[in-house]
């Protein structure tokens, strides 16, 4: 047995209002943060609203098809501009407080009952944030600091998730969207991702599909591509593995018999088998809540046909997650007690543990 004992994080790192505040500013403002899908802001004059840790995000898509991001927030006195998760106009965001007009790629075009040169319209237009997408998938970064362009960001994540990139993700629609709430911290809904050493006691129909995963490790040690086979020969993570969806692109037949999942820092997991991918976007309410918004992904002619029946894929993915959601706040009261320093990790928490260093050198670095 190794001499060196590994410890996790210690208990307020899960509930104290302090951590949380220095992560909104050294994770969740510095880093890119995923927020949704470009297939929401399809047509010029779309527009949606995204929450980055209790800041209030508004992105646009221009009439020239320029995706656009900015603070949420009114130059004049700091209205909140649009409340709705989403919506469209023909051509400005109109403040519902003094109706000052803003042009959707953050203009300010009219301020009404003001004289025009007391304003200095030019340099008071919307307060910008940086925009990007990878694969379909918009990402904001709320950094002051031009950020590291998103794809090199990317290239740094320990799952690999540029591999996915040969599943042409960008081509596929949403299917099914799913939002819960967990009354746990962000950080241990990562964290239980990122190991299977809970597989075989909490997740008896998941270790059914997946065999690898009753061993207790999150990866199968004869593959090279990061991925998992499926049992009996499935294609797909449902309840009915006579699934008549199509495969995704890409799927050779060891991808499509195979699942890949990737965490990408700070809040996105990716889920990957031959015939769907998961998105989920992971919103940090507060030190102890977390939303996560789900976009169940497909083919664009399978969610386009009469028939397109995705029930098989969404039950099964729901109560996977629900089982994990629950072990999610089983721990979260646990680490509230006053016996709880630290855990320990043993070696099939090594994703759990690369997570940790990761967080730690972002937080305090």
């Amino acid at each position: 047995m190794s001499s060196t004992v590994r410890h996790t994080l210690p208990g307020p790192d899960y509930y104290d209002p302090d951590v949380f505040a220095l992560e909104r500013e050294r994770i969740f403002f510095r880093h890119w943060f995923y927020v949704g899908r470009e297939q929401q802001l399809a047509q010029p004059g779309q527009w949606i609203t995204a929450d980055v840790a209790g800041e209030s995000v508004l992105l646009t898509r221009g009439k020239d098809g320029a995706l656009n991001a900015f603070y949420n927030v009114c130059r004049h006195r700091g209205s909140r501009l649009c409340d709705q998760p989403s919506g469209q106009v023909k051509a400005a965001i109109r403040c519902p407080y003094h109706a000052w007009a803003y042009g959707l790629d953050g203009r300010l075009l009219s301020t009404p009952y003001i004289e025009r040169d007391e304003i200095d319209h030019a340099g008071t237009g919307l307060w910008p944030v940086h925009v990007d997408s990878w694969q379909g998938f918009v990402f904001v970064n709320l950094d002051r600091q031009p950020p590291e362009p998103l794809r090199e960001s990317l290239s740094s994540h320990q799952d690999g998730p540029l591999s996915f990139e040969r599943f042409a993700l960008d081509t596929l629609r949403t299917g099914h969207r799913t939002v819960l709430d967990v009354a746990a911290n962000w950080k241990i809904v990562i964290e239980n991702y990122n190991e299977c050493l809970h597989c075989p006691t909490v997740h008896p129909e998941l270790v059914d599909l997946i065999p690898a995963y009753r061993s207790g490790w999150v990866a199968e040690e004869s593959r090279s591509d990061g991925g998992v086979t499926l049992a009996d020969g499935r294609t797909t993570l449902s309840t009915d593995p006579r699934s008549r969806l199509p495969l995704l692109p890409g799927m050779g037949d060891v991808e499509a018999a195979s699942y890949y999942g990737a965490s990408v820092f700070p809040n996105m997991f990716l889920d990957i088998s031959g015939r769907e991918a998961l998105a989920t976007c992971i919103l940090p309410i507060g030190p102890t809540s977390t939303r996560l918004i789900t976009d169940y992904l497909f083919p664009r002619e399978a969610v386009e046909s009469p028939d397109f029946d995705p029930s098989g894929v969404i039950s099964f993915n729901d109560l996977v997650t629900q089982q994990d959601n629950d072990v999610c706040e089983r721990v979260q009261r646990g680490v509230t007690s006053r016996a709880f320093s630290h855990g320990v990790f043993p070696a099939k928490d090594e994703y759990v543990y690369q997570f940790n260093q990761r967080y730690l050198a972002e937080r305090d670095g």
